[in-house]
């Protein structure tokens, strides 16, 4: 592992949607519930363009920062146990009252401001919520290059309102690009439907959760619904 994994569990993208939609249903969900889906729906499209399977993981109101956090594994070679990579990850909203910036100036003045103390391995998310330009990958380069700062920076936003269609772009350090797609259906192309539960060792222990025991949001308080199916 790249860091300290303090909690084994961890939610493939369609466990987390499956489980927002069941387990807030009638309610309102709390933030960090809110940032995890959003980190879920980014992740979904990461996979996609990178073609490999993320899980995420709630991060408790005791621990503060992160607001969510996400680990991939490389493949085992003969046996031992794979090298993994976690990300804390960062959630930052960008509203219609937001837009008086531009959203590279927009990270740039918060999550990126020179008063935030964010190691370099934690990612930006940009969950936006109005309609905005995305700006060119030199006008990213530019302005989040003048913080001095390399935090990966991902952009997220739906961009048609009368149905769940989505743009994620990665953007910073490295423009990679971007990708529309339609969540539900992504989401149900994905492998990997259940929990997942890592031992730390020489061997590769990545196993399958087929209990239902957990759920992606019972570290924010949430009553686990069993799904069907």
């Amino acid at each position: 592992m790249k860091t300290i994994m303090t909690d084994n569990v961890w939610f493939p993208p369609l466990n987390v949607a499956a489980h927002y939609e069941v387990d807030f249903a009638g309610i309102t969900p709390p933030k960090k519930a809110e940032e995890m889906m959003a980190t879920a729906m980014a992740v979904a499209g990461i996979q996609a363009m990178q073609k490999k399977q993320y899980w995420v993981q709630a991060v408790s109101d005791t621990e503060g920062s992160p607001d969510a956090r996400t680990i991939c594994c490389d493949s085992s070679v003969n046996g031992a146990a794979p090298l993994c990579y976690q990300q804390d990850v960062e959630v930052v909203t960008y509203t219609a009252h937001s837009s008086k910036e531009s959203l590279a100036s927009f990270v740039a003045n918060t999550k990126l401001s020179a008063n935030k103390a964010y190691d370099e391995l934690t990612t930006i998310l940009v969950n936006v919520q109005t309609n905005v330009r995305l700006p060119s990958k030199e006008d990213w380069s530019n302005i989040l290059g003048a913080t001095g700062k390399n935090n990966p920076v991902l952009v997220l936003g739906r961009i048609k309102k009368d149905a769940p269609e989505y743009k994620l772009a990665i953007v910073y350090p490295v423009f990679e690009g971007a990708l529309d797609y339609n969540l539900p259906k992504l989401l149900k192309s994905l492998p990997h439907s259940k929990a997942m539960k890592w031992s730390i060792g020489t061997k590769d222990k990545q196993t399958d959760d087929d209990s239902e025991n957990h759920c992606p949001f019972e570290k924010l308080g949430a009553t686990c619904t069993l799904l069907q199916g």
